[in-house]
């Protein structure tokens, strides 16, 4: 009896090897050494129940937005340049243009609300006229290294046809420590648009202060 028991034993100890050795193999495929299997019904069943990837939409940016661009102007936000040209051992006016260069905008405000976006000639608290207006949906997302940095883009496109801006690129609304504002980019084509490594269109919240504009002018 004890050698059956021993016989018994060695034979549980290899079965359980390899019940375990299967379940490795399985979890974790060699796809150079081992031929694709045809996963159990049971797996397709759950993978086809999972929960799909919640939809970008543009409730991230909406509410009224204004141009940062336009209050490159300001008399009050002039000394400004004058401080970043010392720190950078520039000029005013050369900090100036390379500011306006960077955020230039053919459109001055933003009025985002559900999927459409209007596009002011002004700031909207002034009472600016919708230049135009289109429904967006997103419909892929870029990531790109700039500076350094991994940027990442959502891709929305307009549904008319006849749309203005047909392709937008917005990235997420950011700066909360000092200047609450997000960057946009417009166009026809994606690709072409994130090959614009020195554009970045910028909006700001309107009660953002002329501090807070002086302060990214300086930095």
């Amino acid at each position: 009896m004890t050698g059956f028991k021993k016989v018994l034993g060695v034979g549980a100890a290899f079965a359980l090897a390899i019940a375990l050795g299967g379940c490795a193999g399985h979890s974790e495929p060699k796809q150079a050494e081992q031929p694709a299997q045809k996963a159990p019904a049971a797996q397709v069943e759950k993978k086809a129940d999972a929960p799909a990837a919640k939809k970008i939409t543009l409730e991230k940016w909406a509410g009224e937005w204004n141009g940062f661009h336009k209050y490159l102007d300001k008399p009050e936000v002039q000394k400004a340049y004058e401080e970043a040209a010392k720190d950078k051992k520039s000029t005013p006016e050369a900090i100036k243009k390379e500011l306006e260069e960077r955020r230039k905008c053919e459109f001055n405000g933003l009025r985002i609300k559900g999927n459409t976006i209007e596009f002011l000639d002004g700031f909207a608290k002034d009472g600016a006229k919708t230049v135009t207006k289109a429904t967006y949906e997103c419909v892929d997302s870029k990531k790109v290294m700039h500076g350094g940095h991994q940027l990442e883009w959502d891709v929305f496109k307009a549904k008319e046809s006849d749309a203005k801006y047909p392709v937008l690129l917005m990235m997420p609304v950011h700066g909360e420590e000092e200047l609450v504002h997000f960057h946009m980019r417009y166009g026809t084509n994606a690709d072409e648009m994130l090959k614009k490594d020195k554009w970045f269109p910028t909006f700001v919240k309107p009660d953002s202060t002329l501090a807070q504009i002086e302060g990214e002018i300086k930095e």
